[in-house]
């Protein structure tokens, strides 16, 4: 039944409700009354009376019934009607407190009712515009179709609109709402039009003002960081047009990535809690990317909808920024090569120092004085001199670090420093390769010219605590390498030179290792803690020298790191590993996966991705095969976010990553969550103990669970007695590996130990 029939609270139930049980007591009476008149009056005189006494009873008591209905039903309407009186009272008393035009719009969108305080405000008569559309009436068309909106989208609509009249221009706004009745069908709309021609006056004014502003960028944004206003000023400062930028977020225009937390936690500060930003200086960007000097100071605003509206005034420094840094330069630098002079590597040395002492590193001072020079400047003059000195600075500064610093002290006379080592042999690869940089013919003009030179080395803190000792240990160092021939370089103490040839002569070795093919890869089997099979292996790098014997990975791996030859050395590695993979694959032995080490510096100074893809091409080994262990350094070193471009290209080609030793870095859950990782190592420093250091074992617990919140798996290496299995088993730990179940073992005797792992499985 149709459920505006059946429903109890309408008209039509309401009265079956009265209807329905008199029909039914109704047609009770006749049936049983006449049946027992019969029975008592046989006689049919007597039936015919007490037939008559019959209906007078009927009469009686159905008239009673409804006089009780209707009278009810009468007090019903009359208190209706006293509180449809009530609340039509009310709502004149509030309309009389508006300051608002009320209209009131019938199904077909004509004008059927207008409430006003003023009658001058309507502009025109009543009678004018009674019965007919918003169109007809000289209203815009946007009227009309917001209109026409509010009746098929059921929806509120709120807009702004201009009239003119003859006494000039007059702006209102307008909120449109539908009316909708009981049975859901759109009745009309009521139209509040308010206005505001004295606000749209006074925000011309303000945005006059700002508008006219030279040199002072203006923004304006709502609590959404949605750009409102931008003047001609900031489109010059930051490179965008008025028209790309409103709508859009100002994060995503001129706040740098770094700062976009800090600027949204100050917006949100002033708008919650009334705390205004304090006017400074700030580093913003522009269309192009490049940094923006400003000074900015913030205004908070309401606009007409009373809402909080933050306005930015942009003050332009790069003029200021760059007269000072011109200034410090000529105070600070040398003004031949434009390297800094002893003033600032003084400072360079001291702030070196600072860091060395925090983190335990070494600081090296490099004094380096050009052999014979003076024979240049005699012979050829000055201006050659001079020449010659600048493509020495600039062929100097290509063999460091960005982080290093090359100085110019005078005459022929230059200082170099190495700040943040952790190795003496890396000092002596920077200066074997200055002098080898040095014997490569200078082209000065029609001159060809050659300059060795010698260089003398002082390291923190063996040698000194401060610049000058430093500086006088590294000019003493200078001279001897001078007394020694030449074209030399020195450390300041016998012991410490002994060590740098000594690392010299590993290196050597290292690249004759790479030419003689002296490398070879072990594998270690990683297990299911799920299945107890063995899932993955990974590769491990063993050199046996013809000269050294054995020599341990982590005597010749940082060497290998230092010297750039971890490159070649790696890409061996990797096609090795997938080699060996996809030979165990076609005999039967997977599948599994390949776990293999990659250096930050592949990452650096080479492409991996094309490395990685066509190493698995000439192998034929899968990609989901393939599993590549990187450092977590290599992950919060990320500042550009070349390292995440990179790993997104690599896990396009369907590998796995896992992050190598976790824990011993300085990963944070953002990193985790940003880059696209697919494993946790569990280091096994942490592992060693575990059964027995609640430390430790804290530490185990904590990554694992932190896998699992990732949905990264966890694999525990160093697993070496059955204590440490079992507890790594009961927290969840995916997979292990260590010496438990294996040591590394050459590619045949692996080989061996998954054929026979796979026959125990079939038994």
């Amino acid at each position: 039944m149709n459920g505006k029939w059946s429903s109890t609270d309408s008209p039509t139930g309401r009265a079956l409700r009265i209807v329905v049980p008199y029909m039914i007591v109704a047609g009770l009476w006749i049936t049983l009354s006449d049946s027992m008149a019969l029975w008592l009056a046989p006689d049919p005189g007597a039936y015919v009376t007490l037939q008559t006494w019959k209906g007078g009873v009927f009469v009686f008591v159905t008239a009673f019934l409804l006089y009780i209905v209707t009278r009810r039903q009468f007090v019903r309407l009359g208190a209706s009607r006293t509180k449809a009186r009530d609340l039509a009272a009310r709502l004149q008393w509030m309309l009389k407190s508006l300051d608002d035009l009320v209209f009131v719009l019938d199904g077909e969108l004509h004008f059927s009712d207008v409430y006003c305080p003023d009658a001058a405000e309507l502009l025109m008569p009543p009678e004018r515009f009674m019965g007919r559309r918003a169109e007809d009436v000289g209203l815009p068309e946007e009227v009309g179709h917001a209109l026409r909106r509010v009746r098929e989208e059921r929806s509120v609509q709120s807009m702004e609109y201009a009239l003119d009249l003859p006494h000039g221009r007059r702006w209102f706004s307008a909120k449109l709402s539908p009316m909708i009745d009981d049975d859901g069908v759109f009745a009309g709309a009521i139209a509040i039009v308010r206005d505001i021609t004295a606000l749209k006056a006074s925000e011309q004014r303000f945005r006059r003002l700002f508008e006219d502003l030279q040199n002072i960028a203006v923004q304006g944004y709502d609590t959404e960081r949605r750009v409102v206003f931008w003047n001609a000023a900031s489109e010059a400062l930051y490179g965008y047009s008025r028209d790309e930028v409103l709508g859009n977020t100002i994060d995503d225009l001129i706040i740098p990535p770094a700062s976009r937390d800090e600027m949204r936690r100050l917006h949100r500060d002033w708008i919650e809690h009334d705390r205004p930003i304090p006017a400074a200086e700030f580093e913003l960007r522009n269309r192009d990317g490049k940094a923006v000097s400003v000074f900015s100071s913030h205004s908070l605003l309401n606009n007409e909808h009373g809402e909080p509206e933050l306005y930015c005034v942009d003050v332009d420094l790069r003029a200021l920024k760059e007269a000072q840094a011109q200034l410090l330069r000529a105070a600070t630098h040398d003004p031949l090569t434009g390297l800094p002079n002893r003033l600032l590597v003084r400072d360079r040395v001291d702030q070196a120092l600072a860091f060395a002492v925090r983190e335990q590193a070494l600081v090296a001072l490099m004094f380096i004085d050009l052999d014979h020079f003076k024979i240049i400047n005699d012979t050829l003059g000055h201006g050659v001199g001079d020449r010659f000195l600048q493509e020495v600075s600039q062929r100097l500064a290509s063999c460091l670090r960005d982080s290093d610093t090359v100085s110019r002290q005078g005459g022929d006379e230059f200082l170099v420093v190495l700040p943040g080592l952790h190795d003496r042999g890396a000092v002596a690869a920077v200066a074997q390769k200055i002098i080898e940089a040095m014997q490569t013919t200078f082209s000065i003009g029609d001159h060809a010219l050659t300059c060795s030179c010698s260089i003398g080395i002082a390291l923190y803190p063996e040698d000194g605590g401060d610049f000058d000792s430093l500086l006088l240990r590294a000019d003493t160092a200078m001279y001897q390498a001078k007394a020694s021939g030449r074209n030399a370089f020195r450390f300041f103490t016998a012991q410490m030179n002994a060590d740098v040839h000594e690392r010299l002569a590993m290196q050597n070795h290292l690249r004759h290792a790479i030419q003689q093919g002296e490398f070879e890869l072990h594998y270690q089997p990683q297990i299911d803690l799920v299945t107890g099979h063995v899932s993955g292996a990974e590769a491990l790098l063993r050199w046996h020298s013809a000269v050294l014997g054995t020599v341990p990975p982590a005597r010749f791996i940082p060497l290998a790191e230092e010297s750039g030859l971890i490159i070649p050395i790696g890409e061996w590695v990797l096609r090795e590993a997938c080699r060996q993979a996809q030979q165990w694959r076609e005999q039967g032995l997977g599948p599994m996966v390949m776990a293999v080490n990659v250096s930050a510096l592949q990452f650096h100074r080479s492409d991996p991705v094309e490395m990685v893809g066509r190493i698995l091409s000439e192998t034929g080994l899968p990609a989901e095969c393939l599993e590549l262990e990187l450092t977590e350094s290599l992950l919060v070193q990320d500042g550009a976010g070349a390292t995440l471009e990179t790993l997104r290209r690599l896990k396009a080609l369907g590998l796995r990553i896992a992050i190598d030793d976790f824990g011993t870095g300085y990963s944070s859950l953002a990193y985790l969550r940003r880059f696209p990782i697919d494993k946790l190592k569990i280091d096994r420093a942490f592992v060693r103990d575990i059964a027995c250091d609640p430390e430790d074992a804290a530490i185990v617990n904590l990554i694992v669970d932190l896998g699992r919140i990732l949905k990264l798996k966890t694999i525990a290496e160093g697993v070496e007695d059955p204590e440490q299995l079992a507890f790594l088993g009961a927290r969840g730990c995916n997979e292990v590996q260590g010496y438990l179940f294996a040591r590394p073992m050459p590619g045949a005797d692996f080989a061996a130990y998954l054929d026979s792992a796979l026959k125990a499985r079939e038994r």
